[in-house]
């Protein structure tokens, strides 16, 4: 195998998608956060309160708006992604026993090879659109018909809207500490925040499965 072979592990719309949405999370938190707690200087970035909760409501529409339109035409490689991480095998079971060798004080003698994404991807990836969801389904109605809806319904989103976007928020900053500084994993940040291509020998050995898979080599 060539020593600077490389893969391609995530297209060009893939690669977009995933840009736009960042983008898009960062001003949902620093928005929510800014007029959740009053926090004037978050608030201030923003134009004021008023001008934040404009930004979080468009961010919102974008938030929902851009997935259904990489779905739509990227309905093949969507049902692929989903097939992935909904398929798990005892190979991600014995990964998730060892946490794929991430943390220091777990003993691993050997890593289960793993498909294009591994199992703590696969959770990660099921919580985000589980996450993604409930923040769709309590958010609108907080915006759009909270003059309609019962007061106790409407505290109930609330609720749900906050503690949901606690926990993809930390799940977002786990994943960025993952994918782009820690030492044994953060050649996925280039992969899929630059160019797309993984070094073979990585891939190799991080995603078995899935390098077993491809016909070809680049």
């Amino acid at each position: 195998m060539n020593a600077n072979a490389k893969v391609l592990k995530h297209s060009g719309q893939t690669r977009t998608m995933h840009w736009l949405h960042l983008i898009v999370c960062i001003l949902l938190a620093l928005t929510g956060i800014g007029f959740y707690w009053d926090i004037n200087w978050i608030n201030n970035l923003f134009g004021g309160p008023a001008n934040a909760s404009i930004v979080h409501r468009w961010s919102a529409v974008i938030f929902v708006l851009g997935p259904l339109l990489y779905i739509l035409f990227n309905f093949e490689r969507f049902s692929r992604f989903v097939d992935t991480i909904s398929n798990f095998t005892k190979d991600d079971f014995g990964w998730i026993k060892t946490m794929g060798g991430y943390i220091p004080f777990i003993k691993v003698d050997e890593v289960p090879p793993q498909d294009k994404y591994n199992a703590g991807q696969k959770v990660l990836g099921g919580l985000i659109i589980i996450g993604c969801l409930l923040m769709i389904i309590t958010g609108f109605p907080m915006w759009v018909w909270r003059g309609v809806v019962a007061p106790g319904f409407l505290a109930f989103c609330y609720n749900i809207h906050f503690w949901t976007s606690i926990i993809l928020i930390l799940l977002v900053l786990g994943h960025f500490f993952l994918a782009a500084i820690h030492p044994k994993s953060r050649v996925e940040f280039s992969a899929m925040m630059i160019d797309g291509y993984v070094d073979a020998d990585i891939t190799a050995e991080h995603n078995e499965k899935w390098y077993a898979t491809l016909k070809e080599v680049e």
